[in-house]
């Protein structure tokens, strides 16, 4: 049976469900309201409904059905009236999960891990929460495109000091110097407005493309340790700047190399590293943006956190919208990033709409005053700028022939990196 699309609107008395079904046989149309259960069936759709309250049962207000575009519309009372139904544009959590039938008959809901898994086993583990080992051997024979060590022979622990040795044998000081002394096109890119600035959470709306994306998504449950929900949060943190990053370097447009650009920022995505503190992963993040991507200075890192903070505040709505679009980015390109989004980005859209919002507010509040030095790159950059204001010589600055500031996919940079 086929999920048909749909979203929900509420007023203070009344839920209203609308439902594209063009292919629809209305011979065989069924609606069934069950207190918060809404079951809508014509062949060949089927939805159910597990909606956030109670409904009253058979009393619809008001029904419609539109043959020209296939839009069917139900307008039913809530129980409570006044009641507020949250996160009803949320609308993989109010499909019903996917179950499975044991050899007794007997339901089970599919959850997306059977435990919480101790820390040694952790530090094997890589993906979304850690959880993502069984989906990366299906697929391994096409890491190399896309990650820069194999996590099946490389642990946790080992993963994150090879990752720091090697960004400091990438770093290229000539290519930085010139970026911070020649910065005239960086400095309109810092000058640029960001789509998100002047939004607002209330104004935020899935379309329907993303909405078709959405309803086709398991409704998992996570069950994570402590742990786990920590390395969720930081590694999103990592992401989301790699995510802001590509936007203002590309005019908020995105380019062919915008897949690129953004596993390569994210260590969490091409190390398939973790991080303890928000404020690891900012800083991992600003150490790579100042060493692989075209544009690389610390003012302009300074800028996307600021955009990563405007972000943030527009809720857990926005960062699924894009994380739909990363979706779409990585399913582009001759590299194999669409793993990352079996590995990453599908479990974290499910995994963001059930969240402890709490847990996650606090982070944001941690990201709004955490503060980023040059001396916390471990790169010397304040020094390396000082020496060069001292003994200005722009006619001996050159950018290394081998420097991975060529960033295309075929770019023998990165053959050679992933090769090692």
């Amino acid at each position: 049976m086929i999920t048909p699309r749909f979203k929900l609107t509420q007023t203070e008395s009344t839920v209203t469900i609308q439902i594209r079904a063009p292919y629809c046989n209305l011979g065989e149309l069924e609606v069934t309201v069950d207190d918060d259960i809404f079951i809508f069936y014509t062949s060949p759709y089927y939805l159910r409904l597990h909606l956030p309250g109670r409904l009253v049962e058979d009393n619809f207000s008001e029904s419609s059905f539109d043959s020209d575009s296939g839009q069917f519309s139900f307008t039913i009372k809530k129980a409570i009236d006044g009641e507020h139904f949250p996160d009803l544009d949320l609308i993989t959590k109010l499909l019903t999960p996917k179950v499975e039938v044991t050899e007794d008959n007997r339901k089970i809901t599919i959850v997306a891990n059977e435990g919480i898994k101790s820390p040694d086993e952790l530090n094997e583990e890589f993906g979304f929460a850690l959880c993502g080992k069984e989906n990366f051997n299906h697929v391994s024979a096409e890491f190399k495109d896309v990650f820069e060590v194999d996590p099946r022979e490389v642990n946790l622990g080992q993963r994150h000091k090879m990752r720091v040795q090697f960004e400091q044998g990438k770093f290229n000081i000539d290519h930085y110097l010139s970026d911070y002394i020649e910065n005239e096109e960086i400095l309109e890119l810092i000058a640029l407005e960001a789509p998100w600035d002047k939004l607002k959470s209330d104004d935020v709306q899935f379309s329907d493309q993303e909405l078709d994306f959405l309803k086709d998504l398991p409704n998992k449950t996570y069950n994570l340790s402590e742990t786990q929900v920590n390395y969720c949060h930081c590694c999103l943190v990592d992401i989301l700047y790699a995510y802001c990053y590509d936007r203002r370097t590309t005019q908020f447009e995105g380019t062919s190399e915008s897949g690129w650009t953004i596993v390569k920022l994210a260590a969490t995505f091409c190390w398939l590293d973790v991080f303890q503190t928000p404020k690891d992963a900012l800083v991992s993040a600003f150490r790579r943006s100042v060493i692989y991507p075209l544009y690389r200075n610390f003012e302009l890192n300074r800028t996307v956190l600021t955009d990563l903070r405007k972000l943030l505040d527009l809720g857990e709505k926005y960062i699924i919208k894009c994380l739909i679009e990363m979706y779409h980015i990585f399913l582009t390109g001759d590299c194999c990033r669409y793993i990352l989004n079996n590995l990453f980005i599908k479990d974290y859209i499910i995994y963001i709409m059930k969240w402890d919002r709490t847990k996650w507010r606090e982070v944001v509040e941690e990201i709004k005053q955490v503060t980023i030095e040059k001396s916390d790159l471990g790169l010397n950059l304040q020094e390396i700028e000082d020496d060069v204001c001292r003994n200005l010589d722009l006619n001996n600055l050159q950018i290394r022939d081998d420097d991975s500031d060529d960033f295309s996919d075929t770019s023998s940079d990165d053959s050679s990196t992933e090769s090692d």
